[in-house]
């Protein structure tokens, strides 16, 4: 086997582990004197952890501020906040959250540093006043409450502008200085978002198992990850393991390497198709890679199958071993095993009711545009616009 060349630029320092939450204060650099909270549900959904955190902040001698984010941030959102503690004197934020706590914790950690009156537009991607962000914050330490985006190991913040359109403010040293992994603050999350954040890190750990750009280290950690999403997801979807401490706890350590491995080895289309739709649509991320894992999926192995390629064939034993992980069959039928991990993705995506996406408006008529802005990322293979719209239309 050709090992491709890699540069793996590591992590943050990881607390992980049922009530790693309490660790907080041990995290923090010391002399520390004043928190920023970003978060938002956290202090009434956890009610118990919050007063055992701020009870140990306390007793350090911490004060703290809470900015509520209840959305995806936007640029008018961090900017009022970052205004608002400027001069505060701020030492350290702390997101406590999913995904949205995460990227507008980032942000803001970021923009502290800058100078008054600067806004974080300029430092989006892709924008006419964009310029690069030197990557001096404030100490930044992430929580994550579900188990999905793994924002908590990326350099990344996504930001809406003008109420739909996302670009990434991004740099090295945006990773977290510390995540708390915590899975039992997972637990009060509602179902239909475990579901679809949880097939959202599944996605993001077989899509980055089969890019062009993974590695052996990339394999090992998505290969352990899918191990543990394929023995949690379900369950904490249903009512009898609702509460399953030691389940969650699996399925935010999936959460957390598929952070890992996206951030060394990339993704697909199945996240080619997000940012479109998601800036175009009011579609929760999650759902977005929920809905259409499974059919990405089937179309990559049909084209591959045709290819005949080498590089098709190592793909395919990819996706084969992903089958027999998530499937438990070990039989050694390349094209077999492939065909039942499609049936199965299929299978959960229904079982974990992922809505369609035209339960959000999009229709055959309102794709093009979307089309126009897709890519398919370090996918294995590459589908054409047309492929692109069958998948589309498939999944309304």
């Amino acid at each position: 086997m050709v090992m491709n060349s890699f540069l793996f630029a590591g992590t943050p320092g990881i607390t992980f582990g049922c009530g790693a939450a309490g660790k907080l204060p041990e995290v923090l650099p010391q002399g520390t004197r004043r928190i920023l909270f970003v978060t938002g549900s956290f202090p009434r959904t956890n009610a118990a952890v919050w007063e055992q955190i701020t009870a140990l902040l306390a007793e350090k001698q911490m004060t703290y501020e809470v900015a509520h984010i209840h959305y995806e941030p936007t640029v008018e959102w961090v900017d009022d906040v970052v205004d608002h503690y400027r001069s505060s004197g701020i030492d350290a934020v702390v997101a406590i959250g999913g995904g949205s706590a995460m990227d507008a914790g980032k942000a803001v950690s970021a923009m502290l540093r800058t100078e008054p009156g600067d806004t974080v537009l300029h430092y989006l991607e892709g924008q006419p006043t964009y310029r690069p962000h030197s990557g001096n914050k404030v100490f930044f330490v992430a929580v994550p409450t579900t188990s999905g985006t793994g924002s908590e190991m990326t350099k990344n913040a996504v930001i809406s502008i003008n109420g739909g359109f996302k670009r990434s403010i991004r740099h090295d040293r945006f990773i977290p200085d510390a995540a708390i992994v915590d899975g039992r603050l997972t637990i009060s999350c509602p179902r239909p978002v475990k579901a679809s954040s949880g097939l959202d890190a599944l996605t993001q750990l077989i899509e980055s198992y089969v890019s062009t750009k993974a590695s052996p280290l990339t394999d090992a950690l998505a290969l352990s990850g899918i191990e543990a999403a394929a023995g949690s997801l379900l369950p904490i979807y249903t009512d009898a393991e609702a509460q399953d401490e030691v389940l969650h706890g699996q399925m935010a350590y999936a959460s957390m390497l598929s952070g890992i491995t996206l951030a060394h080895a990339g993704l697909g289309l199945v996240h080619g198709f997000a940012s479109p739709l998601g800036g175009s649509f009011p579609i929760p991320h999650g759902v977005i890679c929920g809905t259409l894992l499974a059919e990405v999926t089937k179309r990559n192995v049909e084209q591959l199958l045709q290819s005949g390629t080498e590089q098709a064939a190592e793909a395919l034993i990819k996706y084969a071993k992903v089958s027999r992980v998530l499937t438990g069959h070990a039989d050694g039928d390349l094209a077999g095993a492939c065909r039942r991990l499609v049936e199965t993705l299929e299978d959960w995506t229904e079982r974990l009711e992922i809505p369609r996406l035209g339960a959000y408006g999009v229709t055959e008529h309102n794709i093009d545009a979307v089309l126009r802005a897709t890519d398919n990322k370090q996918s294995p293979v590459q589908l054409d616009r047309s492929v692109m719209r069958e998948i589309l239309l498939a999944r309304m």
